[in-house]
């Protein structure tokens, strides 16, 4: 082995050895770093994950903003949300159902997320889902994850102290939730059901007032992640009783002016100038305050009540099996 074919022979193993070594130092790395992610998520997840659940698998993002991003129209702005959270627990302990004394700002951000009906932030409605039931369909990890981000905002974050109520981990253990009431009962074509929303002439004309996949009017509320905020449920109660539950920020007024016109639309702008509204054909209406006489929110909806008698039964089919791609 001391001819030149040896010393050859040994470097090559000498080489391969090394490689070796690196190979199982990495992979012992790689796979205690993984385990710690791991560990970190069972732990009850970080600001980071919660943080890209809200931009994404959450869709919080669809009705409230932070800063500039998202949207504030259904729900309240979540700068400094973990700040806030305080104060928001202190007005928790007397109301709500039940009220809940000495309740805690992280329990509040927890039962905000799974049990968003037991206290409405004053200007808002009841009409968040419940993280944790489909469509968003959260795990307890990921619940944990969001609360730390919005914790982040702002305040102090506590992962220690997120603890969740029992319904939610056992639900999560028993596996999917799943929620009972209308389901389509035919299978649709989502690509019919596209040309019925966006076509102008056809029997939906949904894209009049609604924007989805970037395209559509802003007379309604935005579609794009419809399907993954709203169960089919409330998609089909939605079309077929439009004005049982009108979104927030998307009522009705009527205008009435000094010389007897009366004006409906969306409320875009109140304020000492005037009103601004938007009407039923996504048309921008300005009334001057001195030409308005009186003016009052409308019970009833913008959107068409009448859809079940315009759509045949296939075309509702079409139509709801189309909405349900939009995530």
């Amino acid at each position: 082995m001391t001819g030149p074919l040896g010393r050859v022979l040994l470097f090559t193993l000498a080489v391969v050895g090394v490689f070796v070594y690196l190979g199982e130092v990495l992979t012992k790395i790689s796979g205690e770093g993984a385990r710690a992610a791991k560990t970190s998520v069972a732990a009850g997840g970080s600001p980071e994950a919660g943080e890209a659940l809200y931009w994404g698998k959450g869709k919080c993002h669809t009705c409230h903003r932070i800063g500039r991003r998202g949207s504030a129209i259904r729900g309240p702005d979540h700068e400094n949300t973990g700040a806030r959270a305080v104060q928001r627990a202190r007005e928790r302990a007397v109301k709500g159902t039940p009220p809940r004394p000495g309740m805690t700002a992280t329990a509040y951000l927890v039962e905000s997320l799974v049990d968003p009906g037991a206290y409405v932030v004053e200007g808002f409605k009841n009409e968040m889902p419940a993280v944790w039931k489909p469509p968003v369909s959260l795990k307890p990890d990921e619940i944990r994850a969001l609360v730390a981000y919005l914790q982040s905002l702002g305040g102090t974050v506590d992962v220690a102290a997120i603890t969740l109520p029992p319904e939610v981990e056992q639900a999560a253990r028993a596996g999917e939730v799943r929620v009972a009431g209308l389901r389509p009962y035919l299978p649709g074509d989502p690509e019919k059901g596209r040309e019925l929303f966006f076509s102008p002439e056809g029997n939906a004309a949904c894209g009049k007032c609604h924007l989805a996949q970037g395209k559509g009017g802003n007379v309604g509320p935005e579609l794009t992640h419809v399907a993954g905020t709203r169960p089919v449920e409330f998609i089909i109660e939605s079309i077929l009783d439009p004005s049982k539950e009108i979104a927030s920020g998307f009522e009705s007024i009527l205008v009435v002016t000094r010389d007897g016109r009366y004006l409906s639309g969306i409320l875009k702008k109140d304020d000492s100038g005037g009103v601004e509204l938007v009407d039923k054909d996504g048309a921008p209406v300005k009334i001057p305050a001195q030409e308005i006489r009186e003016k009052a929110v409308q019970k009833t909806s913008l959107m068409p009540g009448n859809f079940k008698e315009i759509l045949t039964v296939e075309e509702f089919h079409h139509l709801l099996a189309f909405l349900q791609t939009l995530r």
